[in-house]
């Protein structure tokens, strides 16, 4: 059952991601940053990808991603569509990746410990799908602020 409510949370916001980002007027406006702002929603969007694809692609489906956190918010100016190709790209692992776990490995701890103390992957990735929903608000509102 977990493995469903995942699947659809991880569609449903990834695709909310994807909107948001279509929804800007410019590509400049992806990109501004306002007084008060710290990350632009185009390097929330870069944070987003490499955050779900190191955690779910790289260390539960093992397939070689390898993470440059500090580019996810020091790069410029990527294009939308370079933004939303990221977008496709990142959904496809996490998807692939829940959908080939067994109700068993959801029980197992997470192979890598990120926080103080050790938790089951179930319970991260419902972490990974509040964090994706946190940083989706922000975009929202970074998206109407850069109106």
């Amino acid at each position: 059952m977990l493995t469903e409510i995942l699947i659809n949370l991880f569609e449903r916001d990834l695709s909310r991601l994807e909107e948001e980002i279509m929804a800007y007027d410019t590509e400049a406006a992806i990109w501004r940053i306002p007084e008060g702002i710290k990350n632009p929603a185009g390097n929330l969007v870069l944070h987003l990808c490499g955050n779900l694809q190191h955690f779910t692609g790289a260390i539960l489906g093992k397939n070689g991603y390898v993470r440059q956190r500090e580019l996810e918010f020091s790069t410029r100016d990527v294009p939308r569509q370079d933004l939303i190709n990221m977008i496709g790209v990142t959904r496809r692992v996490v998807l692939t990746v829940i959908l080939g776990l067994a109700a068993e490995d959801m029980e197992k701890t997470y192979p890598e410990k990120v926080f103080a103390s050790e938790m089951s992957t179930g319970h991260f990735l419902v972490h990974l799908s509040t964090h994706l929903n946190y940083h989706l608000g922000q975009i929202n509102y970074h998206r109407r602020l850069t109106k």
